[in-house]
């Protein structure tokens, strides 16, 4: 995946979602491109803070791949770095543990 083309975007659904609630219901989805140029929407499946910074995990919906952003302050979402990448997973790992 061409993972320098990311885009985020939501899709709303009005207060009668069906969810039971009386709020409207977000759903965040990023666009990547494949290797053939096939834009594939992947349905944001977390977000979570650390190390003051904003994280999104996104999920491919034609496998089981999981790919983890850093969110950037002008809203584009970044690939970290390995070592990033490293400390974001562990800190992630134990946090579903608790």
């Amino acid at each position: 995946m061409d993972k320098e083309k990311n885009e985020l975007h939501h899709h709303e659904h009005g207060e009668d979602c069906g969810c039971g609630h009386d709020h409207e219901h977000e759903h965040f989805v990023v666009d990547l491109e494949d290797d053939n140029g096939n834009v594939i929407s992947c349905p944001i499946i977390d977000a979570f803070e650390f190390e003051d910074k904003e994280y999104i995990l996104a999920q491919d919906p034609n496998e089981d791949s999981v790919y983890l952003f850093r969110a950037a302050e002008n809203g584009e979402l970044e690939v970290p770095e390995e070592d990033e990448f490293d400390r974001v997973s562990k800190f992630y790992s134990e946090e579903l543990e608790d």
